[in-house]
């Protein structure tokens, strides 16, 4: 994210640094809400995913954030605070901006979502 005070050159550098992988970058104009909307909805659809794939059970999940990294939640209780339908707000508001399938919507959310079920219900 640039600023105003953001020198093109120096933009140029770290457009390069961040894409030397291969990933598409994307130089964004906003506000900081709105990159820790992005943030905040990509760590919970990720923590859906891992529930959805079963490496580990969802209060596991919130624990090992809550645990490890300090968070005063887990990702799954944030979404549930949030609510699904907003992190799938956001989430599909970034994939039809940017049309990168990391921003799509999980199964796990999704279906969570549609059937009013909190993110910490297990299958």
């Amino acid at each position: 994210m640039a600023t105003p005070a953001t020198r093109p050159d120096k933009l140029s550098q770290a457009k390069v640094l961040f894409g030397r992988d291969g990933t598409a970058v994307s130089v964004i104009r906003d506000s900081g809400g709105f990159v820790s909307q992005r943030i905040v909805a990509s760590i919970v659809n990720t923590a859906c995913e891992i529930a959805q794939q079963r490496i580990a059970s969802p209060e596991h999940i919130d624990a090992a954030v809550r645990l490890g990294l300090s968070y005063p939640c887990g990702p799954l209780i944030l979404g549930e605070r949030i609510g699904p339908q907003r992190i799938i707000a956001v989430l599909n508001g970034m994939m039809a901006v940017y049309g990168d399938p990391r921003y799509r919507p999980g199964v796990w959310l999704s279906r969570r979502a549609s059937l009013n079920l909190p993110l910490q219900h297990s299958d």
